[in-house]
């Protein structure tokens, strides 16, 4: 597999001795993020993310933008009154990934490739990369560690109380990279935060949760990092876990406040970032909030199909659903034969949700039929079901 491309090609081999190569580790304390600053704008080095772009296409559930609707009844279990799903009014907005569909396989192709990315920097300095492919690098690399690390531990329910040794997921040690010690939250405000100053970076941080930023089913690439960026903002923004204003007063996502740096002047900053963001009946209502910003409850719900549930349980006879976007992108991560309750509301929403982007003229389409098991390679009219690449296959 072709990784980098550059006058001189560069390639990556899966293997994991890299990790006795590694210097040793280099804490934070000692103010060793500033070597992550320097860039080459000459520079014409790209990564090439084609094999991430394939693995999320066939793990991420597309369900649409926002319609800025509340959710129905939460789903119960039959003669309880046990709820498996969140509480929050936004639980049915944002992609979600079929965790529970992931087969050892699978499993594996995503620890591969997370460690390809981790060993990248041996093979050429993140400095000699300019500006652009080091922002998609330390997306991607975010990315790609945090569906590891729920990948290997999952069933999951809450990503807030996931742990590493003790320390929570988010702020524990994960990787190594030239030979500083790095944790998620390193990279997304010591490093991205720190070096590109502007809000959209917000945006290209998958956290594992309903409550966070969509996770796009395809790879961040340095040429189209910033579009990529503005369009999951658009899709954050507009959504009621960015803005709700089906409250008395207008809430916003608490993650501006965790970036509260990328907004020097407060509470003007960040809504003159929401209004270039917002659709006009959610700018109307950016206008409504005042110099005291009030904050959202954030769902820390696992963004899964299931809700941190590993098996597929429910009504009988339930139909497989597809879901094709106006793209083209077509979502069909859904193969049990039985599903549970809280995943069907979400895919009646979706479904509606679809419908009416139909009756407006979108070229969106839903349907309803069987997918096959994710053994199978392909059903008779065609579609194709999870099938990651295998370590071999993609390399050279």
């Amino acid at each position: 597999m072709s990784f980098l491309r550059s006058r001189s090609r560069v390639t990556t081999a899966l293997a994991a001795v890299f990790l006795a190569l590694a210097p040793a580790s280099v804490m934070a304390q000692d103010g060793s993020f500033t070597r992550f600053s320097e860039y080459s704008e000459t520079s014409r080095t790209k990564i090439d993310y084609e094999a991430w772009t394939l693995i999320l296409r066939n793990i991420v559930f597309d369900v649409g933008h926002s319609d800025r609707t509340l959710p129905g009844p939460r789903a119960q279990v039959t003669g309880t009154r046990i709820a498996l799903e969140s509480r929050s009014r936004y639980r049915n907005e944002g992609n979600r990934i079929a965790y529970h569909l992931l087969e050892d396989i699978h499993k594996e192709a995503i620890s591969d490739y997370r460690a390809e990315l981790e060993a990248l920097p041996q093979q050429i300095s993140l400095s000699e990369l300019n500006s652009n492919e080091q922002l998609a690098y330390w997306l991607n690399l975010h990315n790609a560690i945090l569906i590891d690390e729920i990948t290997q531990d999952y069933p999951v329910r809450r990503i807030d109380r996931e742990r590493r040794n003790g320390v929570p997921l988010l702020d524990a040690p994960l990787v190594t990279i030239e030979g500083v010690e790095l944790s998620l939250n390193d990279i997304r405000f010591n490093i991205v935060e720190a070096g590109w100053q502007d809000p959209r970076i917000i945006y290209g941080f998958h956290l594992g949760a309903v409550g966070g930023a969509t996770l796009r089913d395809e790879a961040f690439t340095g040429d189209r990092v910033w579009s990529q960026l503005e369009s999951n903002g658009r899709e954050f923004v507009n959504a009621l876990r960015g803005v709700d204003g089906l409250t008395r007063n207008v809430e916003i996502s608490p993650l501006y406040r965790e970036h509260a740096a990328l907004f020097p002047d407060g509470a003007e900053d960040v809504k003159a970032h929401l209004i270039q963001l917002a659709r006009p009946e959610v700018a109307d209502l950016v206008d409504e909030i005042g110099a005291e910003l009030r904050y959202l409850d954030f769902d820390w719900h696992i963004a899964d199909l299931t809700n941190g549930r590993r098996g597929c349980s429910g009504p009988q006879n339930t139909a497989n659903i597809s879901v094709v976007s106006g793209s083209g992108t077509t979502s069909q991560a859904i193969d049990c034969q039985v599903l549970p309750p809280q995943a069907l509301n979400l895919f009646e929403a979706v479904i509606q949700r679809r419908l009416e982007f139909l009756r407006n003229g979108d070229r969106g389409r839903v349907t309803v039929r069987d997918i096959p098991t994710p053994s199978s390679q392909a059903s008779d009219d065609g579609e194709v079901v999870i099938n990651l690449p295998d370590r071999e296959s993609e390399s050279d």
